[in-house]
């Protein structure tokens, strides 16, 4: 047993110092801020996923859906609805029957939190307003071949992609015509395109802005003119 002046010298354990509380705080802080950020895109990833399924099941019913119409896909006109704000109106429906698909879920999470969206100018895709309840639009530049047999090159050539729209904008088109930059940079600043022949690509600003400047891009054909006849396909290469 020890002395009683020895037990003195050796008091009971003690707590930490204020010092010592801050740099543990700090600590914590600072792993925080690394592994917020990682789980975030982490998050995204996952949300990316889903939106690139989104995507080719799009192309899937539009493959099926011309199986039914002698090699044609839907219309861009009415491909998501034949009533303003109904997509199930839409001639591809039939073949999804699933609205879910039509959303992708880091769109429809940025509209719930009422995400103020920034369209350029001239990106309005449409006339038609309705509160919008898709994230994908299809390519107009298909309004006089729809039928990917006469496709010169499928690979090069967009059907849908995910779009940078306004939240009442229901035309579900987009057109080279309508902006300098169409695609919505919702997945760790990248977005979907799918293409004719049934790949999805994922791209960064960069490599969407030098895509939608080719003529191919956007018309399966040589044939860039509208359907007044107004050369819509001017300034692409």
């Amino acid at each position: 047993m020890l002395p009683s002046d020895v037990k003195s010298r050796h008091p009971g354990p003690l707590g930490f110092t204020l010092v010592e509380l801050l740099v543990v705080v700090a600590v914590i802080a600072i792993l925080a801020g690394m592994i917020l950020p990682a789980l975030s895109r982490a998050k995204e990833q996952g949300r990316a996923a889903v939106c690139m399924n989104n995507m080719r099941q799009l192309g899937l019913g539009s493959a099926n859906y011309s199986m039914d119409f002698a090699g044609h896909m839907p219309s861009f006109r009415n491909w998501l609805y034949q009533k303003v704000g109904n997509l199930t109106t839409g001639t591809l429906y039939p073949y999804l029957k699933s609205k879910a698909v039509y959303l992708c879920p880091t769109d429809q999470l940025e509209m719930a939190e009422h995400k103020k969206i920034i369209v350029p100018p001239g990106n309005n895709f449409g006339s038609t307003v309705s509160k919008r309840d898709y994230s994908y639009a299809m390519n107009c530049g298909l309004c006089h071949v729809n039928d990917t047999t006469h496709f010169i090159s499928p690979v090069d050539t967009m059907v849908y992609m995910e779009a940078l729209m306004a939240t009442n904008d229901y035309s579900g088109q987009a057109g080279p015509a309508f902006g300098d930059h169409s695609l919505a940079l919702r997945h760790n600043v990248r977005g979907h395109y799918l293409m004719a022949d049934q790949h999805v690509i994922r791209m960064n600003k960069d490599q969407s802005l030098a895509i939608e400047k080719k003529k191919r891009f956007w018309f399966p054909t040589d044939d860039t003119s509208a359907a007044n006849g107004m050369n819509i396909g001017a300034g692409l290469n």
